[in-house]
């Protein structure tokens, strides 16, 4: 049985689909990247769900316009890259599989069009090999990923203090908010802030060579000595093979009848916990 709002996803099903959209998230976070200034933690690397896909959010179009920006979208719903200039028309490029490399030349012509020039030099963007692009299991896919975005945003609503965006990350594609503690981490440099701020981690991951399916993530940064071994909520495990977490499976998900509940309360178990040790 699987719920309506959370389908099946099994990555043996969709793995070379699921490498493909990596592969495409990688690029519009290098874009971003080029385009954009630093921001502490790497968020300018990152993407970010809207109503349509994953999405670059409106970049500069150039150091000197404070007025002229543009997004790059990856479709989900439709299955298209969209290029959405505020001051031009839009640009489309329809999602068949197409080549790594190939896909990188269009959309940097198209931005080329839209008076932006960019080269991604990276070896990385390169490659000309077809992909598998398997519209079904994006959808599938896609529709997860509204759902779990939602309710990592409502988790986040509920805490207080300083805390990250819910952010896809392209370079592990793994989506992701933290919690800051307020306190720096002895010994690191106060002035470094992606070493420096104690943090608990929240995020879902399509499956990784540690753990080959769909799981929920709970990490914390320093780990707590005492929050390896807690009592942790039912149906989820500390990990630690490969990574030292909490690890709540997508499948289990599938058979809930609350299945938002389930995973609010697999992350408030773990924060509440965490940030009492974090004091």
């Amino acid at each position: 049985m699987s719920n309506n709002l959370f389908p099946p996803l099994r990555l043996e099903h969709w793995k070379e689909t699921r490498d493909t959209l990596h592969k495409y998230a990688q690029m519009l976070g290098a874009i971003r990247e080029k385009l954009s200034k630093p921001q502490p933690h790497w968020w300018h690397i990152s993407l970010r769900v809207s109503e349509r896909g994953l999405t670059t959010t409106p970049i500069l179009k150039d150091k000197d316009s404070l007025i002229c920006t543009f997004e790059i979208i990856l479709d989900l719903n439709n299955h298209k890259l969209i290029i959405e200039p505020n001051y031009r028309e839009q640009k489309q490029i329809v999602l068949t599989g197409q080549s790594l490399c190939a896909l990188c030349d269009e959309t940097c012509s198209l931005l080329k069009d839209i008076g932006v020039n960019l080269t991604l030099d990276d070896d990385k963007f390169t490659d000309g090999s077809p992909c598998k692009y398997d519209s079904m299991a994006v959808s599938d896919y896609w529709k997860a990923l509204k759902e779990i975005d939602r309710i990592l945003n409502k988790f986040r609503s509920e805490l207080v203090g300083e805390k990250s965006p819910v952010q896809l990350w392209p370079h592990h594609f793994d989506m992701s908010m933290s919690w800051f503690s307020g306190r720096l981490v002895p010994g690191k440099d106060p002035d470094d802030a992606d070493s420096s701020e104690e943090q608990l981690m929240f995020g879902f991951s399509t499956g990784d060579t540690t753990i080959p399916d769909a799981y929920f993530y709970t990490l914390a940064y320093p780990l707590p000595e005492e929050l390896n071994g807690i009592q942790m909520p039912e149906g989820s495990y500390w990990n630690n093979e490969g990574f030292q977490g909490g690890v709540l499976m997508y499948e289990n998900l599938l058979s809930e009848d609350n299945p938002e509940e389930t995973l609010l309360n697999y992350f408030r178990t773990v924060q509440s916990i965490g940030a009492e040790l974090m004091k």
